[in-house]
């Protein structure tokens, strides 16, 4: 993880949950806890794909060696949208 970043792990990850927050409500006028599904828009399916890459390089990045492993976020992301799954790079040292 970053030296630079100020609050740590779990911080970096309600940063970027509300982030998705924010993204959901300004594009698509939804709540956070909203769900239409999968498939009713590609363009969400696509923002869909990559809240899942996130949210588990997440958890893979989880300093924690009791970190839960049967969660939402420890599985692999599937792809739903028509775009190919988003990689992530880490920043080189």
């Amino acid at each position: 993880m970053d030296d630079e970043w100020d609050g740590g792990w779990q911080a970096m990850r309600e940063e970027a949950e509300e982030l998705c927050k924010r993204i959901k409500l300004r594009f698509w006028g939804l709540p956070y806890n909203a769900l239409n599904g999968i498939n009713y828009d590609d363009t969400a399916d696509i923002l869909w794909s990559i809240h899942q890459v996130l949210r588990h390089q997440l958890w893979l990045d989880d300093p924690r060696p009791d970190k839960p492993r049967y969660t939402v976020d420890a599985s692999p992301a599937m792809q739903y949208g028509s775009e190919p799954l988003a990689t992530i790079k880490s920043k080189e040292d």
